[in-house]
Order: C-alpha cells, then sequence, then structure tokens
C-alpha cells in the first residue's frame, strides 16, 4: 500500500457587479458583469490512474485524472428588459448573455503515453504467441482547454388570461424560451464513433418551457412540457465509465391537479395529484447517426399523490 499525493494551489479574485434601471411603466433593466468560477469534478481531480493491456494487441490503455486541472473560469456579461403589467401580475422579459472562457475542463486522449511500471509487473507470457508487449500507448484525461465563447438569449412571459376577459378569471400560462450557441469545439469520442471535435457536453441549443395552468376557489391544474433539443450527453457506460453520446431531443409533458381546503375542519390540507412523463417520452442516445442506436429506454408515466397540511 502507498499513498499518491498531487494537487494545484490556486487564488482568484472575482469582481461582479449587478445594477438594476427601473424605468417608468413598470419596466426594469438589469445588467450583471462578473467574473464566473467553476471547481472541476471530485472524480476529474483525483490522483490516480487506471490502466491494462489489450492481450489481443499487445497495447496498453489507461484513464485517469489530473489533480493540476485549473476551475472553469470565465468573464460573464447578462443583460434583461422587464416589464410588469396587469398591477403585476403578468411579465415579459428578454435576456442575452455571454461568457468568454478563460478556461474549461475536457477529457483529451493522447497517444505515446509511458507505461513502464504497468510493463514492469505484466510478464511477456500473459500474451498470445505472436503479440508483443508494448510500454506506449492511449491515455485518457480530463485537461484544461483556453478562449472560447458561450451566448445566448432568453425570453419569458407570464399571461393571466384574464386580462382578456374576466370569464377566464384564475386561468393563464408561463413560456419561456432560449438559444444557446458556443465556438468552443474540443477533443472527444463519441461512443461507437471515431475521435472527432465535438461540442461542449451537454450544450442544448433550443429549450422551451410551456405552462398552462387554473388556480381558483382552492383548485389548481397544471400542465407543463418542456423540450430540449439534442446534445451530447455525458453518460455512465457499462463499466460505470462516463462516456460521451449523442442524445436525441426530447419533449416531455408533467400534469397536476390539487385542491386546498379552506374556512372549515380541514383548513390548511391540501391533496395533490401529479403525473409524470405523461406521454411516455423515451430516452434515446445514438452514435454519429440516429441508425446506430445506443440506447433506447422507455421509463413509464408515473402518478404521485400526496397530501400537504400547513400549521
Amino acid at each position: 500500500m502507498y499513498g499518491v499525493t498531487d494537487g494545484k494551489d490556486y487564488t482568484d479574485v472575482l469582481p461582479q457587479i449587478n445594477l438594476a434601471f427601473i424605468l417608468p411603466d413598470s419596466q426594469a433593466i438589469r445588467v450583471g458583469i462578473a467574473q464566473e468560477l467553476a471547481r472541476a469534478r471530485m472524480d476529474q481531480l483525483k490522483a490516480t490512474e487506471e490502466s491494462g493491456f489489450n492481450f489481443a494487441t499487445g497495447e496498453p490503455g489507461g484513464s485517469g485524472g489530473n489533480a493540476q486541472l485549473d476551475p472553469w473560469k470565465a468573464w460573464a456579461l447578462d443583460v434583461s428588459y422587464e416589464k410588469y403589467f396587469y398591477d403585476n401580475k403578468g411579465y415579459v422579459s428578454a435576456a442575452a448573455f455571454y461568457k468568454d472562457l478563460d478556461t474549461y475542463i475536457y477529457n483529451q486522449t493522447t497517444d505515446g503515453h509511458d507505461f513502464t511500471a504497468l510493463c514492469a509487473t505484466t510478464p511477456d507470457t500473459a500474451f498470445p504467441p505472436g503479440v508483443t508487449k508494448q510500454c506506449t500507448g492511449r491515455f485518457t484525461q480530463p485537461v484544461n482547454g483556453s478562449g472560447g465563447y458561450l451566448w445566448g438569449m432568453e425570453f419569458a412571459a407570464s399571461l393571466p388570461f384574464d386580462v382578456f376577459s374576466d370569464a377566464l378569471d384564475g386561468f393563464g400560462a408561463i413560456l419561456s424560451y432560449s438559444y444557446t450557441d458556443s465556438d468552443i469545439e474540443i477533443q472527444g469520442s463519441i461512443s461507437s464513433v471515431a475521435n472527432q471535435n465535438i461540442p461542449l457536453p451537454g450544450l442544448s441549443e433550443d429549450v422551451w418551457n410551456a405552462t398552462l395552468y387554473y388556480e381558483k376557489y382552492g383548485f389548481g391544474a397544471r400542465i407543463a412540457t418542456r423540450y430540449r433539443s439534442e446534445y451530447i450527453g455525458e453518460v455512465a457506460n457499462f463499466a460505470n465509465e462516463r462516456a460521451l453520446r449523442f442524445v436525441d431531443a426530447d419533449m416531455i409533458t408533467d400534469a397536476q391537479l390539487s385542491y386546498a381546503f379552506s374556512g372549515n375542519m380541514f383548513e390548511g390540507l391540501q391533496i395533490l395529484f401529479q403525473v409524470n412523463n405523461l406521454t411516455n417520452e423515451p430516452y434515446i442516445a445514438y452514435s454519429e447517426n440516429k441508425q446506430r442506436l445506443l440506447d433506447y429506454q422507455e421509463y413509464g408515466t408515473q402518478y404521485l399523490l400526496g397530501l400537504n397540511y400547513r400549521f
């Protein structure tokens, strides 16, 4: 048994300023400028590595952490406009953001990594006849990239329908849409596809949410749909290691019914009934194109019944 010690010290000053300009007619403009920081995951910072041989070819390979990682770091600019109406029951907003990245983190695979220690503990007789043991091979670990940007736009609205007619009192909608883009491309290996340049994992271009609701006389009803366009997902593979896959777009709908008692012996009691994933939307992951399916899972529709009580 022996210990492995590694790490990195750093000190950062993160300036920020947030400004709010309150305008006539229930309007507001908000501006934020900040230097932002996000630390690496603990599994990315580990000082250990795992390695082994492909005994059919004699080539070693491995992966590990990187305790010398710098955190994600970026200068960020956020600007938003808000307009409130109908006694502040409704609003519309538009926002834009821009992040200039100084550093980010991604997995890099390199050739020619020195596996001398592994070679020394693996005898030549472990390999089939005709296979020559090699002491250099491919190694994957998280590293820092630098430069690049993220930018996007967001739009949102909350609209009570009684602004159109008193007969629609209690009905309303909450809507939002966001668009995100980036010029960053990293080295990445999608499952079952050769190495290529890929966008940052987890980045969807389009995301929108739409909620319709009714709330009055203690009754509540909501149906909400969330759409997310395709993206590169980082998921656990059969070896419980993180692997990259193309994940197809999905649209998930949830619904909720509730009733809150008041003015009687059940004052403070609320009954809830929820349905999650109403349409049983599947999770679909693939490599290179949608004909090369890697994963298709249906999680089913979930039904929940609950009680809340407020003293």
